[in-house]
């Protein structure tokens, strides 16, 4: 196995299960917890979520229980709220907050024993911010944030959940909002280049990014209503993509690669009661994952949209 490995999974929603449902089986096949696998993760809301738990020191089992409360409480239309707020949003982020807080307590970032990214995306300014574990080599801005209010802040979707305020930062959106949606690329520049010398070295780093599942392609637009719904599915998709194509590209010399399992049909981020269908989806998907070949790079190339690789 490389001496570093890294994972990076993408927003999505309710569909994290699916991401999560391969590191049940990576928990499982290896026998150790994923923090011990994985010395750097970072993740985009339900990404952020998954991430932040794991380096936490949450099982991905036991996370797997969280989400299915995070749908029963979460995902619930308030219409007086949605309507005081001239259609703003259609959940609250309160009970988001609450939920992670019950799990993962007043953490900060530099408690954690592993590097962690949580992207998120500041209303003021539209700056993206990337919170992470103060070190020697970065600005040692964010680290002692609280790991409940860096995870809160990168789920707050626009139009799902109101903006998140933390606490010297400002308030902030979800980090998909640009090009974080899969953080794969940001996560290898703060490693390779935000973190003391040698501490990752692409040649010696090899790098998992897990998608929340591909959509079936949509049919041909034919009106303006279809155009809109197309132009916002490939918003949502091709980042995806071309962030881990970005790394393919500019760190040649670490080991790459990309898994999303594809989707028969199209399942909303919010989407509460796709949870045991997502939970089949994923367990289908994970019992074909061989993960200690996945992290030695030994795995064939497999058509895109189940498995994007580039070995050494």
């Amino acid at each position: 196995m490389p001496e570093r490995a890294m994972l990076t999974i993408d927003g999505g929603g309710i569909r994290g299960i699916l991401p999560l449902c391969a590191l049940i089986e990576l928990e499982k096949q290896l026998q150790k917890p994923a923090r011990e696998v994985f010395s750097f993760m970072a993740g985009t809301s339900t990404g952020a979520i998954i991430c932040g738990s794991l380096a936490h020191g949450l099982s991905a089992r036991k996370i797997l229980e969280l989400y299915r409360l995070l749908a029963r409480e979460v995902f619930r239309f308030d219409l007086l709220s949605f309507a005081l707020d001239l259609g703003s949003f259609r959940y609250r982020i309160k009970p988001v907050r609450d939920l992670l807080e019950h799990y993962l307590g007043d953490a900060v970032l530099n408690d954690l024993p592993v590097d962690i990214m949580i992207s998120a995306t500041r209303v003021s300014d539209g700056k993206p911010w990337y919170f992470v574990r103060d070190n020697p080599a970065n600005a040692g801005s964010t680290g002692k944030l609280r790991l409940v209010d860096c995870i809160t802040a990168s789920v707050a979707a626009p139009t799902y959940f109101e903006p998140y305020n933390v606490p010297s930062v400002g308030v902030c959106v979800d980090g998909g909002v640009g090009i974080a949606g899969n953080p794969i690329y940001q996560c290898c520049v703060e490693a390779f280049y935000f973190t003391p010398a040698g501490t990752y070295v692409p040649a010696d780093t090899y790098v998992v990014s897990l998608g929340t599942g591909a959509m079936p392609n949509p049919a041909a637009p034919r009106n303006l209503i279809d155009w809109v719904s197309w132009v916002v599915g490939e918003l949502q998709e091709i980042p995806g993509d071309q962030q881990t194509e970005l790394v393919m590209r500019h760190f040649q010399t670490a080991g790459t690669t990309r898994i999303n399992p594809p989707l028969s049909r199209s399942i909303g981020l919010d989407d509460s009661s796709a949870v045991n269908e997502l939970v089949g989806i994923g367990q289908e998907f994970a019992s074909h994952l061989n993960w200690k070949a996945i992290l030695e790079g030994q795995m064939a190339l497999q058509p895109r949209p189940l498995l994007l690789q580039r070995n050494r």
